[in-house]
């Protein structure tokens, strides 16, 4: 988050941040590296990180919760959603539809065309990729 923070809050030009000329728009999805005993979904196994704060949720009820605290560390003008997770169901549906990766980013026009692809975040490319889109 901090990294999109500020980028979020860095100026766009003189009268605006990015924040003001483009949507920050998160999905929280399945936990990448859930606590064990839970498994990663990439793998099937145990895979802890650094990043391992909690368990894999598994009601929608749960995933907000989670969400609450990602929410937390946003800071500006950004909107945090939550994906999908049905009763019974470990099917996410933005993260399926959009590709399986735990930190991609989408540059997506007005008009629903998805401009650029990040299999990982890259706020130096996705600024450049912007400024690129608008000016």
């Amino acid at each position: 988050m901090p990294s999109l923070n500020t980028l979020a809050a860095q100026p766009f030009d003189e009268d605006s941040t990015f924040a003001d000329v483009v949507h920050f728009v998160h999905i929280n999805v399945i936990e990448p590296h859930p606590m064990r005993p839970d498994v990663s979904p990439y793998g099937g196994r145990v895979s802890e990180s650094r990043y391992s704060t909690v368990l894999q949720p598994t009601t929608y009820d749960g995933r907000v919760e989670v969400a609450r605290g990602i929410n937390a560390l946003l800071e500006g003008d950004q909107l945090l959603l939550v994906d999908e997770l049905s009763p019974g169901s470990s099917v996410d549906v933005v993260w399926c539809t959009y590709g399986t990766a735990p930190n991609s980013a989408f540059l997506i026009r007005q008009d629903g065309i998805v401009e650029v692809v990040q299999l990982w975040l890259n706020t130096s490319a996705m600024e450049q990729s912007i400024r690129e889109l608008i000016e």
